[in-house]
């Protein structure tokens, strides 16, 4: 059985990696893939619901094409950072370098399983939080395994999800999620900064104290969150690229 000091320690290995850490000449056995999906269909669900299906994705040639995808709805996304905010630095796809990509996507068809109030109201939300939760066990079956991955939203960014069912033959109902790429590293990577867990639980009552005014949270955002690292070279942005 999992302790829970082995389960801390695997919740700190767990890293979003960027491409340069990547070991591409280094396969993932099938046996593997499929272990790392076992425990994510294990994931609590709505209801049971169990919106997900996995998509292994090996073949060189649509792992590229995926990755022109990505650069496509990039530069968008870089005019509307320059427009709003007066920035363009985001970052270019580090994950071309992984040998597997995982694309996670749901079936909102399950949405039926809930009571009639809850489907209303809450039918998005529970949908959601049930890839999310599978999802998370990727990552963590990942890094149990000694291997590293990367968290690519913008699989679900319009155009790029559209394109995504397209190329792989995905039903139009499906919502696309998550792409994972996976790979082994070339090297160990050091963790992540966190808030301190002080700053974070409130027992019984929220407490005003641990609250933090704009000041404090521009000065977190710019500092320790990913946005923190637009604009800085890239042993700067090393450290804090991985959430």
């Amino acid at each position: 059985m999992l302790t829970i000091d082995e389960l801390y320690d695997l919740a700190k290995r767990r890293r979003s990696v960027r491409g340069y850490d990547f070991n591409e000449g280094k396969d993932i056995p099938r046996e593997d893939i499929e272990k790392i999906l076992e425990i994510a269909r294990w994931a609590p669900s709505a209801g049971n619901g169990q919106p997900w299906q996995f998509i292994v994705i090996r073949d060189r040639e649509m792992r590229e094409k995926i990755v022109e995808l990505y650069l496509k709805q990039l530069e968008p996304k870089r005019e509307m950072e320059f427009a709003l905010r007066g920035e363009r630095n985001i970052s270019s796809p580090g994950f071309k370098n992984a040998p597997v990509f995982i694309l996670v996507i749901g079936d909102p068809r399950v949405n039926e399983a809930y009571p009639v109030r809850t489907r209303e109201e809450k039918g998005f939300q529970h949908f959601t939080t049930g890839l999310a939760n599978a999802t998370l066990l990727i990552h963590l079956a990942v890094a149990a395994l000694g291997m590293g991955s990367q968290y690519v939203s913008d699989a679900s960014s319009p155009y790029m999800a559209t394109m995504l069912k397209a190329y792989l033959g995905i039903p139009d109902y499906f919502k696309i999620y998550e792409l994972i790429p996976v790979g082994y590293l070339k090297k160990p990577i050091s963790p992540a900064p966190r808030l301190e867990l002080e700053q974070l639980v409130h027992y019984e009552k929220f407490d005003p104290k641990k609250g933090r005014s704009d000041e404090q949270m521009k000065q977190f955002i710019f500092s320790i969150t990913r946005r923190g690292a637009y604009g800085k070279k890239d042993n700067q942005r090393d450290h804090q690229d991985r959430a």
